[in-house]
């Protein structure tokens, strides 16, 4: 039996489950599609990637169409500078792609489609004025505006710091205004639907908190290698939030770690490592994996894993795996936002250099606390953050906003 139609913009395809997005994204989608027929329009960095669509056509029932976004230095370059010039945001009009507004157009042309899904906030970019008949969800993965303002206070680079003073505003100007044009907007935590709210100053009620979860099935706990000196990273490595996060470890914490503890060693495990990240890697006697197929063998020998963020926003879905695999785990306070953790209970959280590294030593020298933290973390993901749950809550929302 046919049943109501929803069609999803995706800025990422969410296959592989590489990173933190698209591991949301894909969880959504698949959750949607217990209740809803979907035809999902993604946008593709390379064409080999459309190939990684195989394992997502069971929850499109209406297929899948993959659109190419061109991404250069040049297209960047002329981007940053528009921006400057017109106040538009540049990470979102570096996206501008005819083909994607063209096919979202096309499709809502149908009458068919009683939802319009905006999977991350550039997406808000491709709607038209007025969709009659479909309501627009906004899913927001961050509050994104937070993101260059928070680089913009901790990047070293004193032309990156002043370019992120500029694009936050624009970025914000951008956010607010999808804010008020979506019938619902979702926030992975309350910390950021308060802060959606106090931007859009919208009515409650059109802005829901709908937690990111984790597969504790897939992410099922299991033995650690008995006083191990490994610390691991594990997240997409060209984003900037982590490559800052690295950064700053492997030049300020990493140091301290190793006056104390010699034999500690890092292992930074995430897709696409940078140039600045494989410097690093040479420079600290650091191991660089680049893309894995799979995440889960890297807990084993694990002896603490690290969230050294200071920027960003959301909720950080590697400590949701790390915590599930039951890991002992240490976090700047804003890597853990939005996640219902207790500091010396289920993780550690530490903001400054000493502290960070102070905590991390904790770990590796405290069996006895590494194995309750573990244990609690894994605990707290089974009650709190499954997807099965989450999912149910997601469908009543839509069920809402789409009630005539």
């Amino acid at each position: 039996m046919s049943k109501p139609h929803v069609l999803f913009l995706a800025h990422l395809l969410p296959w592989p489950l590489e990173g933190g997005g698209q591991i949301k994204s894909y969880h959504v989608l698949r959750q949607l599609a217990q209740a809803y027929d979907i035809k999902l329009l993604a946008l593709i960095r390379k064409p080999e990637e459309a190939q990684n669509a195989e394992p997502l056509r069971q929850f499109c029932a209406l297929g899948i169409e993959m659109i190419p976004l061109r991404r250069t230095k040049l297209t960047n370059l002329m981007a940053a500078g528009s921006a400057v010039l017109t106040g538009r945001s540049f990470l979102v009009s570096r996206d501008h792609t005819p083909a994607l507004q063209a096919a979202v157009e096309r499709e809502l042309a149908t009458g068919s489609y009683k939802a319009l899904h905006l999977d991350h906030l550039q997406m808000a970019a491709f709607v038209p004025a007025q969709t009659p008949g479909t309501r627009v969800i906004l899913d927001q993965h961050n509050v994104e505006y937070r993101i260059p303002q928070r680089i913009a206070q901790t990047a070293k680079n004193l032309a990156i710091r002043l370019y992120g003073a500029g694009e936050w505003k624009r970025l914000r100007r951008f956010e607010q205004a999808a804010l008020r044009r979506a019938d619902l907007t979702l926030a992975v935590s309350d910390e950021d639907r308060q802060a959606l709210q106090d931007l859009a100053g919208a009515e409650l009620g059109r802005i829901k908190t709908l937690s990111i979860g984790v597969d504790t099935d897939y992410f099922a706990s299991s033995p650690r290698t008995t006083h191990s000196k490994t610390l691991v990273s594990i997240g997409t490595m060209y984003w900037p939030p982590n490559i800052d996060a690295i950064s700053w470890f492997c030049r300020e914490i990493l140091p301290k770690i190793r006056e104390r503890e010699s034999e500690a060693k890092l292992m930074v495990v995430g897709a696409r490592p940078t140039a600045e990240i494989l410097a690093l890697a040479e420079a600290y006697a650091v191991t660089v994996t680049g893309s894995v197929p799979d995440v889960r063998p890297y807990g084993t020998d694990c002896g603490a894993f690290i969230v050294p963020l200071r920027s960003g926003s959301g909720m950080r879905v590697k400590i949701l795996n790390a915590l599930a695999m039951g890991l002992p785990t240490v976090s700047t306070t804003i890597g853990a936002e939005g996640i219902e953790v207790t500091d010396g209970e289920d993780i550690l959280l530490a903001d400054t250099v000493e502290d960070f590294a102070a905590a991390t030593l904790r770990l590796l020298s405290d069996p006895d606390l590494a194995a309750r933290l573990a244990e609690n973390g894994r605990k707290l993901m089974e009650e709190r953050y499954g997807w099965d749950a989450i999912g149910v809550q997601l469908r009543q929302y839509y069920a809402e906003v789409l009630a005539p």
